[in-house]
């Protein structure tokens, strides 16, 4: 439960953030829907790897003290794409 809670979620999250980014940029000439499907080709693995060793490497901690930093790594690629829609 611990790594469904712990990578499956934020992966998801940051997917469906993706997901939504590519949908409301489609039509209108923008890049900003290209460059979230590039940029979370990569990031959303490297976002489910790093948890996951993060996850391994704080084993003997309680879960509810590794969530919160699980969900701040995987918010780091959104906040960026944010970024690039106020920019684009």
């Amino acid at each position: 439960m611990r790594y469904v809670i712990g990578i499956l979620l934020p992966v998801l999250a940051q997917a469906l953030f993706v997901m939504i980014v590519i949908a409301m940029n489609t039509g209108n000439g923008s890049w900003a829907g290209l460059a979230a499907l590039l940029l979370g080709m990569f990031a959303i693995p490297a976002t489910g790897l790093a948890n996951f060793i993060y996850l391994r490497s704080r084993r003997d901690r309680p879960i509810l003290s590794v969530i919160v930093p699980c969900f701040l790594i995987a918010f780091v690629m959104p906040f960026l794409l944010i970024i690039l829609l106020m920019v684009g």
